[in-house]
């Protein structure tokens, strides 16, 4: 059984075939596209920096950042190939293409980022590990640390099951009208839970919490040492 809709990639590849590759991965294209970008530019992110866009889909991050970062500093990574190759070819304009090559991106369902031939200053997770098991978290922060560069920071949104709230029950979440579980998706999870998945030898946790996310996703900082 697969964690999620996401995963069924025939699913997700007729979605695309019909034109809704924004609405695939969750709509609210230009809402959350730009709270992303003033995220991460309030955040300290510059046009010099490299920038990995973790679950990249269909490029509502990337085709703001592309036209934001300098080139050849935008990569990102998805499950889904027929995602991305919508983002790169309807999302991006003929300049964004050639501040950005295709080998820029990488295709797996396993957080390998062997793709990447340079450290990353910057890498951001925006509604992934929402619709994954802790344990997908703790593989991708083993499998990016050698990715970044030293003080590199990593951002993932959750959601927060709070201290004195039941893990176990179905929890409403602020905001965005969602109902999130503790065994299926989409996923909350308390910040220990988060803590544990960190490798302390390679990884500081640096909770920053709201966010403004329209459906009250929170955020979390893991900076590279």
């Amino acid at each position: 059984m697969s964690h999620s809709g996401y995963y069924d990639q025939d699913a997700v590849g007729d979605g695309v075939r019909d034109g809704r590759h924004r609405e695939i991965i969750g709509g609210l294209w230009d809402e959350i596209g730009d709270l992303q970008m003033r995220f991460l530019i309030a955040q300290g992110m510059r046009p010099g920096h490299r920038l990995l866009d973790v679950g990249c889909g269909s490029l509502r991050l990337g085709a703001r950042a592309v036209a934001y970062l300098d080139a050849d500093r935008y990569f990102g990574s998805d499950l889904n190939e027929s995602l991305i190759r919508a983002g790169y070819e309807q999302e991006l304009d003929e300049a964004g293409r050639a501040k950005t090559p295709w080998s820029h991106f990488g295709v797996n369902a396993d957080f390998s980022f062997d793709f990447l031939n340079q450290p990353m200053d910057v890498a951001i997770a925006q509604s992934v590990f929402t619709h994954l098991p802790l344990n997908h978290l703790r593989r991708c922060l083993h499998n990016l640390a050698p990715h970044m560069a030293r003080g590199g920071r990593f951002f993932a949104t959750y959601f927060e099951c709070l201290d004195g709230q039941d893990l176990f029950a179905p929890l409403a979440q602020p905001g965005g009208g969602i109902t999130t579980y503790d065994y299926q998706d989409p996923y909350h999870y308390r910040l220990s839970d988060l803590v544990w998945t960190v490798d302390p030898t390679l990884w500081a946790f640096e909770p920053i919490g709201d966010w403004d996310h329209p459906r009250g996703q929170r955020m979390a900082c893991f900076r590279r040492l």
